[in-house]
């Protein structure tokens, strides 16, 4: 079970207004007398969610508990060969961590979507230099505030580095946590973070955004980009289009769960080309989800310029 440190607390900020928060028995509460807004704590963990403007209700985590469910289900799987992997997750986590500790011998990061453990944050995660605070939309096993990353409750300036990986996707104005990332980082601030692009919907009613690998540098057009690329390349794409191709056969829950394994089985080995293809031109542009090593910057890339950084494969088309 994981308890949100105590140092944070200082931190926390109203995600409605930005006001600071103060501890008031089972609550956080904002200072303004404006906003007046009160935040429950619900089985230890702050829920910090701006109703007025989050997809999601305070009321909806009143019955939760933190749940290891699905443990089971989730160790099944793990005998059953995955479609998919993310090959440069470990490494760029290693080397965000790298340039965060040469900004601050003991930098905080904000992990956005951290009910879980990561792809490649393990590493992260051991460092006893660094300093996570785990936030997600649900209550998992490593949760330790609930927020809306559209509406972050933490004052400007306040975290060193922030993860965002397969979380922009769910959120109906990706922009809107961008700027958000670049309000709470501090100057010279590095964000580390991954989106889909060649992927099916995988977060049902909550699912809205895939974005080339253009339109994932342009989402941070308030950054330095600093690396970026393929998480997987067209491999693990065919891989997910050939399972979804099946499941278009099926519809319930149980004939679901069988053709994914079938899928497994069948399809595993795809994934291993994307070590040969994610880096070439054409892997991306048929990537399944790309990169973003950046850093906070008072400058905004043109279009222009942002234009000029395609390293896809695809030719000019003359239309200029």
């Amino acid at each position: 079970m994981e308890v949100m440190h105590e140092e944070f607390e200082s931190l926390l900020a109203c995600p409605l207004c930005h006001a600071d928060l103060y501890k008031a028995d089972n609550s956080y509460r904002c200072r303004s007398d404006v906003c007046k807004q009160d935040y429950p704590v619900i089985n230890a963990i702050p829920i910090l969610i701006a109703e007025s403007l989050s997809t999601f209700t305070i009321s909806a985590y009143r019955q939760q508990t933190r749940t290891h469910s699905g443990r089971l289900k989730k160790r099944l799987r793990s005998f059953i060969p995955r479609i998919s992997a993310n090959f440069v997750a470990s490494k760029n986590l290693e080397e965000f961590g790298e340039r965060l500790l040469l900004e601050n011998p003991c930098p905080l990061v904000l992990v956005l979507g951290g009910a879980e453990v990561g792809a490649g944050m393990q590493g992260l995660l051991r460092n006893k230099r660094i300093k996570c605070i785990e936030t997600d939309i649900v209550i998992g096993s490593r949760t330790e505030i609930v927020c809306d990353a559209g509406y972050i409750p933490l004052k400007a300036e306040s975290v060193d580095g922030v993860v965002i990986q397969a979380v922009l996707e769910y959120i109906p104005d990706p922009a809107q946590a961008v700027a958000e990332i670049h309000r709470v980082l501090k100057p010279r601030g590095i964000v580390y973070s991954e989106m889909p692009f060649m992927q099916d919907v995988h977060g049902g009613r909550y699912d809205f955004t895939r974005l080339t690998h253009l339109g994932h540098l342009r989402l941070y057009r308030h950054f330095t980009e600093l690396q970026s690329g393929a998480c997987a390349g067209p491999a693990t794409a065919l891989a997910w289009a050939l399972q979804n191709f099946f499941l278009s056969f099926v519809k319930s829950p149980w004939q679901r769960d069988l053709t994914k394994i079938a899928s497994g089985l069948l399809f595993f080995w795809l994934k291993y080309f994307d070590y040969l293809l994610a880096r070439t031109p054409g892997g991306l542009d048929a990537a399944t989800g790309t990169f973003l090593l950046a850093q906070k910057s008072d400058r905004i890339m043109a279009d222009r310029e942002l234009i000029a950084r395609y390293r896809g494969a695809v030719p000019a088309t003359g239309i200029l």
